[in-house]
C-alpha cells in the first residue's frame, strides 16, 4: 500500500480514535478510493463485502418504498463508516447505501474489519458507541421527518452533510436533496431561494455552499444539536 495511507486514514475521525497498533493493522489492509456519485458502498439483500470509512465523501443510508420514493434515514461522513451489519453477524440489510455527494473513502475488506471488532476490546468499544449513535441518528430522523418544517430540516441537513465532509461546500443538486428530504422539489427550491436572500447559502447547480453557518444553527431544528452532541460525548468532537 502507498506511504501516504496511515496520514489519509486519520481523516476519518473514528479510524483516529483506534489504538496505534489496530490502526496499523488496518493500514495494509485498507485501499484509498475515489467514489463517484451513486456508487453503491452496500446492495441491499447482497452479502456486505466490503466496509467503507469516508475520508471526504459522505454516504446515504436511504429507505426505498415500493412506489420507488426515497427518504434519507441517516447519512455517513468522516465520523463514521459503513457496514454495521458486519459488526453484528448480521452480514446483509434491506437498506441501500450509497455515495451522495463524491469524494474519497478507505476500503477494507469486511472479515478484516470484523476480526479488529472481535479481537480488541479497544477497537469494539469504540465501534460500539459508534453503533450507538447511529441508532440515536435512525431516530431523530423519524422523528425530524414527521414533526418539523422543511426549512428547518434543510438547514439540518446541510450542516451535517458539511460536517461529514468538512467543508462548507455541499455537492449536491436540489432534486437530490428533495428526495432525500422526502418533498417535493418546489419546497426545497423555495427555502434554498429564502436561505440565500438572507445571506445564510449560496447555490450554483450541484454545489450549495453555506455562507453563514450561525445564522444556519438558528434556523436548524433541535435534532442537529442533539445528534452532533451524542457524537461528541461519545466520540469526541466530529
Amino acid at each position: 500500500m502507498s506511504a501516504e495511507i496511515p496520514n489519509r486514514l486519520h481523516e476519518n475521525r473514528l479510524l483516529a480514535l483506534l489504538p496505534t497498533g489496530e490502526l496499523e493493522n488496518l493500514r495494509r489492509h485498507a485501499e484509498v478510493l475515489a467514489l463517484r456519485h451513486g456508487h453503491h458502498a452496500i446492495v441491499p439483500d447482497e452479502p456486505i463485502l466490503h466496509v467503507y470509512f469516508p475520508l471526504n465523501c459522505l454516504l446515504s443510508m436511504v429507505t426505498t418504498m415500493e412506489d420507488g420514493s426515497t427518504v434519507e434515514s441517516g447519512s455517513i461522513g468522516r465520523e463514521g463508516m459503513s457496514g454495521i451489519p458486519v459488526l453484528l453477524n448480521a452480514g446483509q440489510t434491506t437498506m441501500p447505501t450509497f455515495v451522495q455527494i463524491p469524494g474519497e473513502a478507505a476500503r477494507l475488506r469486511a472479515e478484516v474489519v470484523r476480526e479488529a471488532y472481535e479481537r480488541s476490546n479497544e477497537v469494539r468499544t469504540i465501534l460500539n458507541r459508534y453503533i450507538h449513535t447511529t441508532v440515536v441518528v435512525g431516530s431523530q430522523s423519524a422523528a425530524c421527518n414527521a414533526l418539523h418544517r422543511v426549512e428547518a430540516r434543510m438547514c439540518r441537513w446541510l450542516l451535517m452533510s458539511s460536517d461529514g465532509v468538512a467543508s462548507e461546500e455541499v455537492n449536491l443538486t436540489q432534486e437530490y436533496l428533495a428526495a432525500m428530504l422526502g418533498v417535493r422539489r418546489p419546497g426545497v427550491t423555495e427555502v434554498a431561494g429564502k436561505l440565500r436572500s438572507e445571506g445564510l447559502i449560496d447555490y450554483t447547480r450541484g454545489c450549495i455552499r453555506i455562507l453563514d453557518r450561525t445564522g444556519l444553527e438558528k434556523l436548524a431544528c433541535e435534532c442537529y444539536g442533539r445528534v452532533k452532541g451524542e457524537y461528541e460525548r461519545l466520540l469526541g468532537a466530529v
